[in-house]
Parts: structure tokens; sequence; C-alpha cells
């Protein structure tokens, strides 16, 4: 198993690669690196605590293995979940009948989540990190507080906001495509669970592998070159060997993407493949690795819901934001993104059901760094953008920026 610190040194290896080849000013550190780092720092000060104070009981750090996860901090009390001014100020009436949130419709301001002229109010301070619709409207929410040595979790959503499922802390999750199943895996325990859209718990399994996707009864789960990956049949509980690195599965189970690193003459390169899972001998259709292949360091998180597309993102440096990606998966060529002048600069973004629009939590500075400027947009292919929520200025954390707009997966 690698160490935290090495997996941050290969995470920002990579993300640093080619940096010298983009013209923006400024120093590039995700997400990802910046969550990791809180977590240990909480880690670091609950660990100071239990040694200074010298007492018969065991306090229990972020990383201890020996205790079950710690119930997260709640999205929202039953007590207080409110609905609020839209986001254009006018009051709204609260309805009998309450609108349901979907992909399309859904985002996060701060510490709500918002569709239509619904307005959930999460706990005060929350930041949201990611989410996901369910079907019949409730979310997976993975969060932090904005004071505080704070540590990210995972949970479960009713409609109105109300936890109905905790996660566990600073790990990973996947919803598949008809919002009916979840998957995800806490950072402190090797335990994968699966829930329904309600948080009633269908199965888990120990693994050590990593939640890549969930395409109906069907889990993936992603391993390195010396685990493999995993096919996991809900129904039968069978298993099947898959090709290591895999992170997605297309909606009609046929093709997996793979990601993975290659040691380059000075740094990392980032590699891609998209493989067929009905040939027994899983082939590469498409496959782009290193500078010559991938310059623009194009790294896959998901198919699009008609595997038409990959979705993903492309390492720029500069101002602590990421850079869409689309690819096409029948021959891997661009279809928007790239670097300098190309760069979609943003945190977050998903493909429309339709295919045919990028709605995305866009870093709109100019220059793009220092990042100055969010502002939530809904994009052509061709990046005719219009603009779906007014321009808000970034937090800045420990000296990451985090936006103020968060686009479902």
């Amino acid at each position: 198993m690698t160490t935290p610190d090495h997996e941050e040194h290969e995470l920002q290896s990579l993300l640093r690669a080619h940096a010298d080849r983009v013209d923006v000013p400024g120093d590039f550190a995700p997400g990802a690196i910046a969550r990791r780092r809180r977590d240990r720092r909480t880690r670091a000060t609950l660990g100071a605590v239990a040694a200074a104070a010298v007492i018969a009981v065991a306090v229990p750090t972020v990383w201890s293995a020996d205790r079950g996860t710690p119930p997260p901090v709640p999205a929202v009390s039953a007590s207080s979940t409110a609905v609020l001014p839209s986001p254009t100020g006018d009051p709204t009436t609260p309805q009998t009948e309450r609108a349901t949130a979907t992909r399309d419709t859904a985002y996060a301001l701060d510490d709500t989540i918002r569709y239509g002229d619904q307005v959930i109010q999460l706990e005060k301070g929350t930041v949201v990190e990611s989410f996901a619709v369910l079907a019949g409207g409730g979310f997976v929410l993975q969060s932090h507080r904005s004071t505080g040595a704070s540590q990210s979790e995972m949970e479960i959503l009713s409609p109105t906001g109300r936890t109905v499922a905790a996660l566990g802390t600073s790990g990973m999750y996947a919803v598949s495509g008809d919002g009916l199943r979840v998957v995800a895996k806490s950072g402190t325990s090797d335990t994968v669970v699966v829930h329904d859209a309600n948080g009633v718990e269908l199965a888990r399994r120990t693994d050590p592998r990593e939640v890549a996707a969930v395409v109906g009864d069907l889990v993936y789960l992603g391993g390195d070159s010396q685990q493999g990956s995993l096919e996991w049949n809900l129904s039968t509980g069978g298993t099947r060997a898959l090709p290591a690195h895999v992170v997605a599965v297309s909606e009609n189970g046929r093709r997996a993407a793979l990601r993975w690193s290659v040691a380059g003459d000075a740094m990392d390169e980032a590699c891609w493949a998209v493989v067929d899972l009905t040939q027994p001998s899983f082939p590469r259709t498409v496959e782009r690795c290193g500078a010559g292949k991938n310059p623009s360091m194009f790294m896959p998180t998901a198919f699009s819901s008609r595997s038409t597309y990959l979705v993903g993102s492309m390492a720029v440096d500069g101002g602590y934001w990421f850079s869409a990606g689309v690819v096409r998966v029948e021959d891997g060529s661009t279809v928007l993104g790239g670097t300098g002048d190309a760069a979609v600069s943003g945190w977050t973004w998903h493909l429309a059901d339709d295919e045919s629009s990028l709605v995305i939590s866009r870093n709109t500075s100019q220059p793009l760094s220092p990042a100055t400027a969010n502002t939530l947009q809904s994009c052509s292919l061709t990046l005719d953008c219009t603009e779906l929520g007014a321009q808000q200025p970034p937090r800045d954390r420990d000296g990451t920026t985090e936006p103020r707009y968060v686009v479902p997966r």
C-alpha cells in the first residue's frame, strides 16, 4: 500500500507535468491534494491533543484503523430544512409538492443545494466538494467545514437534505447512471459499501481497490498493476478480473476507461486508454500515453450518457483550478479543451444527458490566474456559453482556491 506522502507526490508530479507549456502564471495544486493535506493536518492536530491529554481514553484520529467511521457532520437537521429565496433574491413560497432535483437542474452554491426555485440549506459553513443527484431527488454529498481543522465527509441525503446514511471520511464514491445505486469507500477503511438511493445498505465487501463505477448490479473497482481491477456482481456475488487502472465504465457496460502514469525523463507522464469489456482479452481500442500522444495530459473521469465521449480534466498550471476536457471514445480525438488558449478553466463540470452541452463551474477570471471569478455556465461543445449563475469571488482556504459553485457529477 502506498503512503499518503507517496500518493500525493505522484498526484502532484502528474498534475504539474508540462506546466511550463501553459502560458499562465502561478502554481497549480488541485483540490484533491488540498483535501489530502487538510485531512492529514486534522490527524496531526488530534494526535497532538491525545499526546497532551494524560487521561485513560483513546482519542480517535482521522486515519485510525482501529475504530469505526465517526458520524459525519450532518448536512442539515430535520428542524433546520428551509426553503430560501431563489438565487435572484425573490422569495419562494413553500409548496405542498416539492419539485424533484435532477442532474440537469441542480447545483451547489456555498452551503446550499439549488434547483429550480428550491433551495436546500445545508449546515451553515458547509463547503461542498462534490455531489451527485439520486433517483427520487436525493443526493450524495462530499463536503467539509469552512472553519477549523475539518476533514472531508461523505453522506447520502434525502430530497429535503436530511442525512440518511453516513458513508465515511475522505473517501471515494460512484453513482449509477440511473441514480439507484451508490458505491462508497471511506478513506479510513478497506470496506466497499453499496447503498440504494434511500440510504439502505445493499452489500459490502473488503477490498483494497478503489471505487471506479457502478452500472446496474455491477460494481467496478480500480486496482494498480499488481492488483488489477475487479467487476463485482451484486446479484450473484461473483467477480471478474479486469485490466488495471479502471476509472470509469460506460452505461452499456461495453467499454472501460483506464488512467495511469509512467515515469518520464524529468517527470511522470499521463496515460489513458479505452478497453473493450466484451472481449476476453480486453483489447485497447484507444491509447494515449506520454507527452507525444497525450500532450494536454487528458485524464478521464467519466463516460457521457450515450458513451460517445469521455469527460475528464487536462492538467493546467495556475491559480488552483482545473481544465475541462472532452474526447471522443471512438478515436480519442479532442472535442473540447486543451492547453494555452484552448484551456476551459474551472473546478467541476459534467456533460449534459443530450451530450451537446457542458455545465461548468467556470473560472471566468481575466487573466485566468490568479483565479478571482467563479461563474456557473452552460456551454456548447464549441464554447457558446450561457450564464446560469452570477459571477462570485472564489474562497481562499490555506492558500487553495475553492469555488463557490459546484456542478453535480
